[in-house]
């Protein structure tokens, strides 16, 4: 019974280490970007915005010694800070989950009318947007100080989809919200697992309890 208990052991070892590795995203803690500053000059694709940007902070980290920091300067209307990664020759008939975790910090202050989300973009061949998925908002309804989990399951990607980008944004909502500020840390972005593949692995997981089972007797 106890090399049956080994293998299904393995076997579920071998599903969680699958997954955690599949993160496609190239620096999910933001801790690669050496001496940059602003996170378009390290790993990840872009940043900017109107009034508005992104760079690597030791400040206020969630796990390792950076985070991202999403900042607007401005305050008009229409501000706003993004940075993104953007994928090619993945799987687009995979849905997607992509994972982040937010803070707003209280010295700092995320304004009334400003809030951040993650955005999964899908694009074509001619970079045309032909679909947005978007997380929940997170604004300061949020407990401050403290990280807090958004997500996105996305659909399996829309006909004629040649990119894909992950991306977080934060925007004013159109109110007057000079400075907001947020953290975001320890990111995902992978491909959800099958149900056929999950429910394979089931039923090779039952035959072996089972098949340890009839051994013990």
């Amino acid at each position: 019974m106890k090399i049956f208990r080994v293998i299904l052991m393995i076997a579920v070892f071998g599903v969680f280490s699958s997954q955690a590795s599949a993160n496609l995203l190239s620096d999910p803690g933001f801790e690669n970007g050496g001496s940059a500053i602003v996170i378009k000059d390290g790993p990840w694709t872009w940043s900017g915005g109107a009034n508005g940007d992104s760079f690597y902070d030791s400040t206020v980290t969630m796990s390792g010694a950076k985070a991202a920091k999403v900042v607007i300067w401005g305050g008009g209307g229409t501000d706003y800070a993004y940075f993104n990664e953007d994928f090619t020759g993945i799987d687009f008939s995979a849905p997607y989950l992509l994972n982040g975790n937010f803070l707003w910090n209280s010295a700092d202050t995320l304004k009334d009318g400003s809030s951040a989300k993650l955005q999964v973009k899908w694009y074509n061949s001619l970079g045309n947007v032909i679909r947005v998925d978007e997380s929940a908002l997170f604004d300061n309804s949020a407990t401050a100080d403290t990280w807090h989990p958004l997500s996105i399951a996305t659909a399996a990607a829309p006909a004629g989809t040649t990119k894909v980008s992950a991306v977080v944004a934060l925007t004013t909502g159109g109110v007057y919200s000079p400075n907001s500020t947020v953290w975001v840390d320890d990111m995902s972005f992978a491909p959800v697992p099958e149900p056929a593949s999950m429910l394979l692995l089931g039923t090779g997981l039952v035959g072996l309890l089972g098949l340890g089972g009839r051994k013990k007797r």
